[in-house]
């Protein structure tokens, strides 16, 4: 049965629009009948109209129209689109014909912010003025008023970096969830002295972690360095480039230090012979300075308390990873920010970091999943030619500034919001539940054992790695300690750990 499409896909196909594919799209039936949407094997949904749910015709207008009325708000779309004249020169007429119409006044203010469209249009008296996102739909900004449109705009960045954040009934219960307060909660629950131990292996599994996602075993200089980065995480100020640069030369070896934006295309590919292909092309260097720019811009919100921080986190660092305006080191840096705006904003205190690269490493399918959901559909728009080598790229086809500004980050919201609530239920919490177990079982052995304290530690970490009993592979590290006392000290352990070992049997 052929059904015509509507909204976004009917613009795309009458303009000829080349933008990445869409995940949701609308279709009109040639009968009456029930409205129905369809799912793909790849998640993509198609909603079909029957012909009684759909009162508009064929029009750009009517398309514009039924867009911004029942489908989820596309900015790329739509700044492709006002690229060609005719689009803007239909708006302009449809804004003279109803000057007071919500979704000419609209479509007007898209073309004019994403486009840099001028309209001779002047506000009638008494029209009300339109908030640009629906608060119950998307997560909003700081208004600011186009006062010739009356458009109130809130969305959460400038033009050169909007990401669209919506609220799934997923996202708003993480939001609900108050992680900030259970961050808070967690941490004045503890002794000062425990808490300074949980954080060294949380510290620890941070920076390991983040070296670990981009398949490299730090020295232990490249470690310390790391680690003293996070705890100046959050310090006030700007992200500039030349913070960024300093920061890039804290976590790199000194021959890859950068110290300014990268000034040539650079590419992504993984290895492998013959394999000359690029995996991610990111934006062009003419094009950082404003995306960067508007990165900056958006992670303002996060100490202002302006917006979620967690949401402003998750955006502003994978907008980050996505401009790559590095040559090395901007994986490690997209993670870092999350520490470094959650801690401006509060969400974790000072001296505190919860290991979010190490959830991310657990979960690492779902993370590559996320950047390529991404990297993948842009560059796959883009004609372009590796030398056999794979040292240098000419891209031969058009990089828009829209097709790198905006992006659905709703999964990449998500997905933080999980890790962090992970990091706080499960990572924190086990590992105080470790601390209190050590501390038990030293105090019941040192009342019978000389042992020295750091083989002590040693011995009781090997049992409890391998579920309460020393793996005869270790046993001959521990000669002086017969078999009777191995036996007791196990079952020590196992007596303090009891609960501890439980919940990683069950992992």
């Amino acid at each position: 049965m052929a059904h015509a499409p509507l909204g976004y896909d009917a613009l795309i196909r009458k303009f000829g629009l080349r933008v990445p594919p869409l995940r949701s799209t609308s279709a009109l039936a040639d009968k009456t009948g029930v409205l129905s949407t369809h799912t793909g094997p790849d998640g993509t949904t198609r909603t079909v109209y029957p012909r009684n749910r759909y009162r508009g015709g064929d029009t750009t207008v009517d398309h514009l129209t039924f867009a911004l009325k029942k489908e989820q708000l596309d900015l790329t779309v739509l700044a492709a689109l006002f690229e060609h004249e005719e689009a803007v020169e239909t708006v302009r007429a449809w804004l003279a014909a109803t000057p007071s119409s919500r979704y000419a006044r609209l479509s007007a203010f898209y073309a004019k912010w994403l486009a840099g469209a001028q309209f001779d249009y002047k506000l009638p008296t008494g029209a009300p003025r339109i908030l640009a996102l629906d608060e119950a739909e998307y997560v909003t900004g700081p208004v600011t008023t186009d006062l010739q449109l009356g458009i109130q705009n809130n969305h959460l960045g400038p033009a050169a970096f909007c990401p669209l954040v919506r609220r799934t009934g997923k996202l708003a219960s993480l939001i609900a969830a108050d992680l900030p307060g259970r961050v808070s909660a967690a941490i004045k629950r503890l002794e000062p002295e425990l808490l300074a131990r949980a954080v060294d292996y949380l510290y620890l599994a941070e920076t390991r972690s983040t070296y670990s996602i981009e398949h490299e075993v730090p020295d232990n200089q490249r470690v310390a360095k790391f680690r003293r980065l996070l705890e100046y995480a959050g310090e006030p100020g700007r992200l500039t480039e030349e913070r960024l640069c300093e920061w890039q030369n804290e976590i790199i070896s000194g021959l890859r230090a950068e110290y300014a934006f990268r000034d040539t295309q650079n590419w992504l590919s993984r290895g492998g012979r013959m394999r000359n292909i690029a995996d991610y092309i990111p934006p062009p260097p003419e094009q950082l300075d404003a995306m960067m720019d508007g990165i900056a811009t958006l992670a303002e919100l996060a100490p202002a308390q302006a917006a979620n921080p967690i949401v402003i986190a998750a955006c502003v660092s994978f907008g980050f990873v996505f401009a790559h305006p590095f040559y090395d080191g901007n994986g490690r840096l997209h993670r870092f920010l999350i520490h470094h705006l959650l801690r401006q904003a509060g969400v974790t205190p000072e001296g505190v970091v919860l290991p979010v690269s190490a959830r991310m490493l657990k979960q690492i399918d779902t993370y590559a999943a996320l950047l390529k959901s991404y990297s993948a559909p842009r560059t796959a728009l883009l004609n372009y030619a590796l030398d056999s080598d794979s040292d240098t790229i000419l891209i031969k086809s058009p990089q828009p500034d829209w097709l790198y500004a905006s992006f659905d980050a709703t999964a990449l919201c998500e997905f933080v919001f999980e890790c962090i609530e992970q990091c706080v239920e499960q990572d924190l919490a086990q590992e105080i539940q470790y601390l209190r177990a050590y501390d038990a079982s030293v105090t019941r052995l040192e009342s019978w054992l000389d042992l020295r304290q750091s083989r002590l530690s040693n011995l009781i970490d090997l049992i409890v790695q391998n579920h309460g009993e020393l793996s005869k592979r270790k046993r001959k590290l521990f000669e002086d300690v017969t078999d009777d006392e191995l036996a007791r000290i196990e079952s020590v352990v196992r007596d303090e750990f009891a609960e501890y070992l439980d919940l990683h049997a069950n992992a």
